[in-house]
């Protein structure tokens, strides 16, 4: 059994994580609030260079649409606006210029304050004045005109674009604790759900939207009314959520497959739009834990048993665009959109779950499918579509030249965008806190300082490890005063025979998927977890396998020439200094290897070793012999799958 299905094995064994601290209302597991969580090491080295160098800082001049300032102007109507781009010019959908303000802004907003650019959160602050001086009586934030805002028929992005900009302004204010902000995305939320759910009677049911692709994404308004609802605590966000879930599941809709009645429909794989599918994962989660509901209960595991089927080896949902119910193999096609909406979602199905084990489906695709996707140890470039198993990336014909690595798509700037948000997410699914007992809660990790308030006393915890590359953890743990509570760690998939050593006077207590260490702490205080990690086998969907150790896999690099296809231009055919690049193979790149099923891979280290760049020059890989395409053995050294720009990860079993 791969490890994968473990997960839905382990699921009843981790919900009983906070037992008896779960009303039906408080989440399980609280997220603690935007900045709790600073990355440190690799992590704010990642993003620091990807805003200082890569495309996520200079994105403005790479896709004019996300500085049009569209939330500020408040004047487009819905259908399509003429975009040009260099020489090229096009339709494009009016919502997605907002959608693109609201992803960069987002991105911008806690790349900010997360590596601590003051010139940046200047500018984020300046955003927010200019969002909230264009507000009408009534509240209103969007894109729309106020003769064609709410619109009771016909195709628009009304929620998903409000969406977009309130996650980024929900982030400043815990940021920062601008009550102004938080006031106003009240108002315009309580606006929103007034008009549709209590005037018009429907969102999703309006006529003439069920073909539209804008009108699904109008399930990322969860998100706003969630967070509304956990830092406020106004029954009336929750109960805009059930509504939203009910409403969006009762109409006929482009992308459905996070319907009830689609996910408790078992023999029903998803089939549609990738992106939509990761925006609602958490629906059903949600509304279960508001609701208390045992439909909604069974749509979440569902969601998460069939995500699973769907998912690559490296942790990436099929899809090119659509999934079309095809199980996750080394060469079914990932998109990047839908890996960036994957993990809130996630962070979110584990928080209102309780179930750690969900937060390895963000690990595998943070750490391995993601990195993939991008150029290292900068970001200048992404691929839209990609493999596990990738032999070229050099066709610019293919799906509208989606599958190349590039600082923008002309067929949509969604992905390279969506890749400058990814990282801060992850971190932010990094600790929780418990509801119901004083407990601090790692689910994913990596370097970084917390601060939080356990039991109402100030903690601070400094988690110092190499992971991914590395087994071990160590946290600082430092409260201002006296105060009881425990540290509960998730134990990842492939961990050995996990030893924790803390200090005195702690209880250790080792329990299916986590360790709990509780004690009086007083004073600096250690806990050492090492988990002794060691490469294993496991099995894809179609029957090749792969090597994995902890929570990376690795893959057989492929020798590889990158040049520069295109330079990149904007109106009047300005250079915007990034490009698209084509990325070959070069003769000697070995590809047709098998598998031995017995074949035994060690660690091994690697010269130039960089810490704060692990996957551009990373300190370990595997060494172990494959079985070429005469049926010799072949020794190889197999690198971190976010290693290579063209790599093969999954090989058929040797005879």
């Amino acid at each position: 059994m791969t490890s994968w299905g473990r997960v839905m094995i382990l699921w009843a064994a981790h919900l009983g994580l906070m037992a008896g601290s779960h009303s039906g209302e408080v989440p399980p597991l609280r997220p603690l609030r935007a900045g709790a969580v600073m990355p440190q090491g690799w992590m704010r080295e990642q993003m620091r260079r990807d805003l200082g160098e890569g495309l996520a800082g200079a994105y403005e001049r790479i896709w004019t649409s996300v500085s049009l300032e569209l939330f500020a102007a408040q004047k487009r109507a819905p259908g399509f606006v003429e975009v040009r781009h260099g020489d090229e010019v096009s339709k494009e959908q009016s919502w997605w210029a907002g959608e693109h303000e609201g992803y960069w802004k987002d991105a911008m907003v806690r790349l900010a304050f997360l590596t601590g650019n003051e010139a940046l959160k200047e500018r984020a602050r300046g955003w927010m004045e200019a969002i909230l001086a264009a507000r009408g009586p009534d509240g209103y934030i969007g894109i729309y005109s106020p003769e064609t805002r709410f619109p009771t028929k016909g195709a628009d992005g009304e929620l998903w674009t409000q969406s977009r900009i309130f996650q980024a302004m929900l982030a400043y204010h815990e940021f920062t604790g601008s009550r102004e902000v938080l006031e106003a995305v009240e108002k315009a939320a309580a606006l929103t759900l007034a008009t549709y759910r209590d005037k018009v009677g429907t969102y999703f049911g309006r006529r003439g939207v069920e073909r539209d692709g804008g009108v699904s994404h109008g399930v990322g308004f969860t998100d706003t009314l969630e967070w509304l609802y956990r830092i406020t605590g106004k029954a009336a966000f929750r109960d805009g959520a059930v509504w939203l879930y009910e409403d969006y599941s009762r109409h006929k809709v482009r992308d459905g497959d996070m319907q009830l009645g689609s996910l408790l429909d078992a023999g029903r794989h998803f089939q549609k739009h990738t992106p939509h599918i990761m925006e609602g994962l958490h629906m059903a989660q949600i509304c279960a834990a508001f609701t208390g509901r045992e439909d909604f209960r069974a749509a979440a595991s569902s969601a998460l048993t069939k995500l699973q089927l769907h998912t690559t080896p490296a942790g990436n949902i099929v899809g090119d665009e659509d999934v079309k119910g095809r199980e996750g193999t080394g060469d079914t096609w990932g998109e990047y959109c839908s890996m960036t909406e994957g993990i809130p979602s996630l962070n979110q199905i584990v928080a209102y779950s309780g179930d750690l084990s969900v937060a390895r489906f963000a690990e595998r695709t943070c750490l391995n499918a993601a990195q993939a996707a991008r150029f290292h140890p900068v970001n200048v470039a992404v691929q839209y579509l990609g493999h596990d198993d990738q032999r070229s990336a050099d066709d610019r014909t293919l799906h509208r030249g989606r599958c190349v690595y590039a600082a923008y798509h002309r067929a949509a700037a969604c992905c390279t965008l969506n890749s400058t948000r990814l990282l801060p997410y992850y971190v932010e699914g990094m600790w929780y806190l418990a509801a119901g007992r004083p407990a601090l809660v790692a689910a994913l990790f990596g370097p970084c300082a917390v601060e939080t308030e356990v039991a109402g006393v100030p903690v601070r915890i400094l988690e110092e490890t190499a992971y991914p590359f590395g087994d071990a953890i160590l946290l600082r743990v430092e409260p201002s005063r006296a105060v009881e509570f425990s540290l509960v760690v998730r134990v990842p998939d492939g961990a050995g025979d996990v030893s924790v050593e803390a200090c005195d006077g702690a209880a250790i207590r080792k329990l299916p998927g986590r360790i709990e260490v509780s004690r009086r702490w007083e004073g600096a205080a250690e806990v050492h977890v090492d988990f002794r990690f060691s490469p294993r086998m496991e099995r894809a969907h179609d029957g090749n396998l792969f090597v994995v150790r902890g929570p990376l896999i690795y893959s057989l690099p492929l020798p590889a020439d990158v040049k520069v296809s295109e330079d990149l231009r904007l109106v009047g055919g300005k250079d915007s200094g990034f490009h698209a690049f084509e990325v070959t193979p070069r003769e000697d790149a070995p590809w047709n290897y098998r598998m031995p099923k017995d074949a035994t891979f060690l660690p091994v280290a690697l010269e130039g070793h960089d810490s704060l760049d692990p996957w551009g020059h990373p300190p370990m890989g595997l060494r172990g012999k494959m079985r070429d395409a005469a049926g010799g053995d072949v020794e190889v050294t197999l690198l971190p799958h976010g290693s290579s720009l063209l790599r093969r990860a999954t090989f058929p079993a040797a005879e």
